[in-house]
């Protein structure tokens, strides 16, 4: 990957006079591996054995990076996340019913696959969307005019390349992503592909436009790879009124310059790394004390006898209740057998790894009781609810960006519906993003409150049905009507 790498960004400095700094994605790396539970520098080590030899060992470890990032991403998208427009026939189109089936931007697995995405943003700092078209026919002046299909492609950060940045928007990006297509002739099968996409936002007379380019590369050992034509159906180069890709970050200003510098996010658990640590450390001591606390049984030399090969056999090998000592030695005085039973000391590393996983969960936005493993106790909806009063706060925070990401696809879609497709459709108007807040509030205390409001004229029907069934407005009142 990393070859890859270098090939597109000696690429793009080529083409472009631009290409991200490499720092990027040394930090990005680091991210990666603490996210996939093994950061080397830090998880193994070397201790010196028997006759000063070196023994090569690795920590145990919690992969609580992996954890906090699975966290995160359940929270802002899950099944209850929903999108909604003002316009019933709109959101038919774009969104499908309310289980999301049918509609332009939210077929197939596309709530599952924005849960994987969310979920490599946090660990990374960084994840996209592209969109992509099939059978794209564009017109004299280069934009396009109708297409068959709209694809998107989620990148994760690695796959993002940043070129120019103006006033904190990233006006000009390379995606890459890996060739799936017919090999081009030619081209030996032991040659990676790679389908490079770079979006820039230019003017053409008064009005700004974002014009995409598409590349094939064969990365064939030199410095920029080679480009390839491409195949038949894909277009060299095209125009957009609306931008094609959007960025996801984690709601964070990251603490390297180099990454604001580029237009990237920060892993969620960048200025964690210590608490990371002491995690591991404390986790890895109670694992090690485990393996070290078996019982260990000491003989006196007398009572360990040898065959005829001169092994040495101690009295349980052999099932022998007789033996003899010689010597001078005192069986009153010397112990010939001696027990050693170490010390689990389970409550004190409970206690050690406990407090660790409090001052990480802290670092990571939880607040300081997250992670908690006593179950004996039992909390109120209220105190629950107050208990968690740190992630809600950090929660509307994220959901501040996820919200700005979700109406971008749904531009990308409305543009695809009504310029592409055809589509006779109302203006786009207010897009509503429904998150899950079951996880901050008792969510049957809540139904069961907007109810009684209901009862009591406060609260109309048609609101409790948006609420709850995730319905347009001119869809619950269609239902109520017909009820």
């Amino acid at each position: 990957m990393k070859t890859q790498r270098d090939t597109v960004l000696h690429f793009l400095y080529h083409r472009y006079g631009s290409a991200p700094d490499t720092a990027v994605y040394e930090a990005i790396d680091t991210a990666r591996d603490w996210w996939a539970g093994r950061y080397e520098p830090f998880h193994v080590f070397t201790e010196t054995g028997q006759h000063m030899s070196p023994i090569r060992r690795e920590m145990y470890k919690m992969g609580m990076a992996k954890k906090i990032c699975e966290d995160w991403a359940t929270i802002l998208v899950n099944d209850r996340t929903n999108l909604r427009c003002d316009d019933a026939q709109t959101a038919a189109v774009l969104f499908g019913d309310r289980f999301g089936v049918g509609g332009i931007l939210t077929h197939g697995n596309f709530w599952g696959r924005l849960n994987t995405l969310t979920e490599e943003t946090f660990a990374l700092g960084t994840g996209a969307a592209v969109a992509h078209f099939t059978d794209a026919v564009c017109g004299e002046d280069g934009f396009m005019t109708s297409a068959g299909a709209m694809e998107l492609s989620f990148c994760t950060a690695d796959q993002i390349f940043p070129m120019r940045c103006e006033g904190g928007e990233v006006v000009c990006c390379a995606f890459l992503g890996t060739w799936s297509g017919k090999r081009p002739e030619r081209v030996p099968k032991d040659v990676p592909l790679l389908f490079l996409t770079v979006h820039e936002k230019i003017r053409r007379g008064k009005l700004l436009s974002w014009k995409v380019e598409n590349y094939l590369i064969a990365v064939d050992g030199s410095e920029t790879g080679r480009a390839l034509p491409l195949p038949g159906g894909i277009l060299k180069s095209f125009f957009s009124p609306v931008p094609l890709f959007a960025l996801l970050t984690p709601n964070l200003v990251p603490c390297e310059s180099v990454l604001r510098e580029n237009g990237m996010g920060a892993s969620v658990f960048a200025s964690a790394y210590d608490n990371l640590k002491g995690v591991d450390l404390a986790y890895n001591n109670f694992c090690r004390d485990l393996f070290l606390g078996g019982k260990k049984v000491f003989l006196n030399q007398n009572l360990v006898q040898e065959d005829a090969y001169g092994r040495r056999i101690a009295p349980d090998d052999v099932a022998q209740q007789l033996f003899m000592t010689v010597g001078d030695g005192d069986l009153a005085a010397d112990t010939m057998i001696m027990e050693h039973n170490p010390q689990l000391r389970a409550e004190e590393n409970t206690a050690a790894v406990q407090a660790q996983l409090d001052y990480l969960s802290f670092k990571v936005g939880f607040g300081t009781r997250h992670y908690r493993f006593s179950g004996d106790t039992v909390v109120t909806a209220t105190q629950y609810a107050g208990d968690k009063q740190e992630l809600l706060q950090h929660a509307m925070k994220h959901y501040l960006h996820m919200e700005c990401f979700l109406r971008c696809l749904t531009d990308m879609a409305y543009y695809y519906a009504s310029c592409l497709c055809g589509y006779m459709l109302a203006p786009l108007g207010r897009i509503t993003v429904d998150f899950d807040d079951s996880f901050f509030i008792d969510p049957t205390a809540e139904r069961e409150r907007d109810l009684r409001e209901v009862a009591a004229g406060l609260l109309s029907k048609w609101e409790y049905r948006m609420k709850y069934y995730g319905e347009s407005e001119d869809a619950a009142k269609h239902a109520l009507a017909s009820l």
